[in-house]
């Protein structure tokens, strides 16, 4: 728009300079030609200084758009500056809020699982925990303890739900397991004290989980162990003579109804053998692409006869990691092998 004014000014200029001319030459001419023609002369330098002038005034309008025009992309250009640092500070406040709750959840979730597991003669252990999303405290836990001399209890589980209401679930399923396997030595036993502890939880409303629980014996060199499972993904025994094996206990979900029962079972795991749990996050993920079972997990783990506990976890974290969309739910692995 500026050009268009100069220029309308340059028009303007070359107008005025050919309207002097004609006064100029009307001014030399009057004698010459007469009058009459000398007046023409003057009414066309007239008519010229006239355009002249329209040239001008445009041009002095098209200056004052410029600079409107000038102002309004100036404050276009405030506006949106403006508009990203408000954007930026929302994004890092909100980046904060996350990494706060994030570290919150983890604080939480290690409040909620042993820092670490105990080191017990003959007996081999690794765990595994990975949550579906880091900002949340998920539901799953696991433990392993000694309650009496050579004898040990271990659990691995799922609690329904996540956030602050299953952290609270998840402690009191982890320190009522502890205290009732002090009380009793079956492990149906034990599921029953869960199960009433649940349904007599809170304000009524139904809380519930699924678990493996289980005894070992470690005090011969075939550990002898009594395992009760309540709705929960059956654990797989490896074998150190290359077999895979899923056990055969089962039962009723914990916290849904006042009589549950549970068929529990009885192994044995020679050196060499090993017990491996998971919970069902990891059979939700799909491996292969397809649902996850226990003879699916048995197959994973066959041909890992001489492996120790951290490879049998690794084999499952391997495949794992191999799925592409995003967990569905907490994933938690531990494996026991006599060593």
């Amino acid at each position: 728009m500026l050009g268009a004014a100069d220029l309308r000014d340059a028009r303007a200029h070359d107008r005025d300079l050919a309207a002097l001319a004609r006064d100029e030459a009307a001014s030399a001419r009057d004698g010459a030609e007469g009058p009459a023609r000398a007046v023409r002369r003057r009414a066309l330098a007239a008519e010229q200084r006239a355009l002249a002038a329209a040239d001008r005034l445009v041009a002095k309008r098209d200056r004052q758009q410029a600079a409107w025009d000038r102002m309004r992309s100036l404050v276009d250009r405030e506006m949106l500056a403006a508009g990203l640092a408000a954007e930026e500070r929302l994004r890092n406040a909100a980046l904060g809020h996350q990494r706060r709750a994030e570290e919150l959840a983890r604080t939480l979730q290690r409040s909620l699982s042993p820092p670490s597991l105990p080191s017990i003669a003959g007996l081999d252990v690794a765990v595994h925990y990975e949550p579906s999303a880091p900002e949340e405290v998920g539901g799953d836990f696991y433990d392993l303890f000694p309650f009496a001399a050579g004898r040990l209890g271990f659990f691995l589980g799922d609690v329904c739900g996540k956030g602050p209401e299953a952290a609270a679930v998840t402690s009191l399923v982890r320190y009522t397991m502890r205290t009732a396997a002090m009380i009793h030595e079956d492990p149906g036993a034990i599921l029953m004290d869960l199960n009433a502890a649940l349904l007599t939880y809170g304000d009524g409303s139904m809380q519930t989980c699924t678990t493996v629980y289980g005894q070992i014996d470690v005090t011969s060199g075939v550990a002898a162990v009594t395992l009760a499972v309540a709705g929960h993904p059956p654990p797989v025994i490896v074998r150190a003579n290359g077999g895979v094996e899923v056990t055969t206990a089962h039962g009723t979900m914990l916290g849904a109804v006042g009589d549950p029962s549970f068929d529990t079972c009885e192994i044995c795991l020679d050196l060499g053998d090993a017990i491996v749990m998971c919970s069902d996050g990891l059979l939700e993920t799909g491996l292969g692409g397809a649902r996850v079972d226990e003879q699916h997990l048995a197959q994973l783990l066959a041909g890992l006869s001489q492996a120790n506990a951290q490879g049998l976890v690794n084999r499952l974290t391997e495949a794992l990691s191999e799925v592409e969309r995003p967990l569905r739910d907490d994933v938690a692995i531990m494996a026991l092998r006599r060593a």
